[in-house]
């Protein structure tokens, strides 16, 4: 039996499955996979679906060789049980090993999976794409429902998270499992981004019904009226979207550990901290004294790679806690700008068949006082930044 040293990589076996896949016998992708294991002679790890064995640290390893399968147990305190199996179709483990396993795996199916390594940066990215992962599924429901807002805007956040965190470890991650969950999660974005704006409008327009009295109560019943019409149709769209196949496909993918690059074995999470950082301070460095929208908005785009890729690396100590802190600052008044250029342009384009000149006249106003709005919120950047650059200095 070879050792893992002398086997082929990962990349060699998706290519050989995806050959396999386009020909007459090919089965599904698990299947094609597995006899692309068989032909290349491939180790390959077992568990369930949540992970139950590796968060106990145990390990079962599938090794195929030309006469038949060894699967090998392998315990924390240094346990380890072999069994033998003459060809190589067997897909699941034998049930003396199952039988070892009854109670950790709670009747649990197991199912091929990476080998899990024991690098720390893999570990907590891993740990910080099943957070995410978890607060999709716990603001899903919700979310279907539209009785709170917050659900959205919890789930958007999970989604923009786990986005950054695959952005952030790209250059370690292999590229067609990464480019599949990103393609999920644009798609997830564009479907869920429509109606974040119309809740944050909605909940604004409501606010500033008290300074809109008298003449003006029509005017702002009919915006109200037609903000949640195309609400309700932006809720359908997301609805729909959670019902997809690519939604499903993307929790079922984020179930498992990200899938590492073939020859990577550590994800160097500081080092890319810092260079996203580094990329923040560059971002400020291009904006110039009178930024427009569009640099405003790159503005805000770095800042968020920059904090969430810092939160991967997980920061200890009052220098990193500082530099988050600093950060959220900057994010919450950017994300300010980003509301107010939002809210006005959809009130700009806004029409009330039932009241349409007064509909128009309230959203006039109301976008007007979006560009005062902007222009407040920007006076408020600077300030912010330099708190956080200073706190970045400390931190990196």
């Amino acid at each position: 039996m070879r050792d893992r040293a002398d086997l082929p990589d990962k990349g060699a076996v998706r290519e050989r499955a995806f050959q396999i896949s386009q020909t007459a016998g090919a089965g599904t992708p698990e299947e094609n996979w597995l006899r692309a294991e068989r032909e290349l002679h491939v180790a390959h790890g077992y568990d369930t679906v949540d992970r139950d064995l590796e968060r106990v640290g145990i390990t079962i390893a599938r090794l195929p060789s030309e006469a038949g399968v060894v699967w090998r147990l392998s315990l924390p305190r240094g346990e380890r049980v072999e069994a033998w199996e003459p060809g190589n179709d067997g897909l699941a483990p034998p049930d003396e090993i199952a039988h070892v396993l009854a109670t950790v795996t709670a009747g649990k199916k197991l199912v091929p999976a990476p080998l899990v390594g024991d690098d720390p940066g893999a570990a907590r990215l891993r740990e910080m794409l099943e957070e995410q992962r978890e607060a999709l599924l716990i603001h899903d429901p919700g979310l279907r429902l539209g009785h709170d807002t917050e659900n959205l805007h919890l789930h958007r956040v999970a989604a923009r998270r786990t986005r950054a965190f695959l952005r952030a470890a790209r250059a370690y991650l292999d590229p067609e499992w990464r480019r599949s969950v990103a393609g999920a999660l644009a798609a997830l974005g564009r479907a869920t981004g429509p109606l974040r704006d119309l809740d944050v409008l909605v909940e604004h327009v409501d606010a500033e019904r008290s300074t809109l009295a008298g003449p003006d109560d029509s005017g702002v019943e009919a915006l109200l009226v037609k903000l949640e019409i195309e609400r309700e149709r932006a809720r359908e769209m997301v609805v729909a979207e959670l019902d997809s196949e690519t939604y499903r496909a993307l929790l079922a993918r984020l179930r498992h550990p990200p899938r590492l690059d073939s020859g990577v074995e550590a994800v160097p999470l500081k080092r890319i901290a810092r260079s996203e950082f580094r990329r923040l301070v560059e971002a400020v460095d291009d904006l110039g004294k009178n930024p427009d929208e569009t640099a405003i908005h790159g503005l805000r785009i770095a800042l968020k790679r920059a904090r969430y890729a810092a939160e991967l690396a997980a920061p200890s100590g009052a220098a990193g806690g500082r530099f988050l802190a600093d950060a959220k600052v900057l994010q919450d008044v950017l994300g300010e700008h980003q509301d107010a250029a939002a809210a006005e342009q959809r009130l700009r384009a806004a029409t009330v068949v039932d009241a349409p000149t007064a509909a128009a006249f309230v959203a006039g106003r109301i976008a007007d006082r979006q560009a005062a709005r902007r222009t407040r919120v920007r006076q408020r950047i600077p300030s912010a930044w330099k708190r956080l650059r200073k706190s970045g200095a400390r931190f990196h």
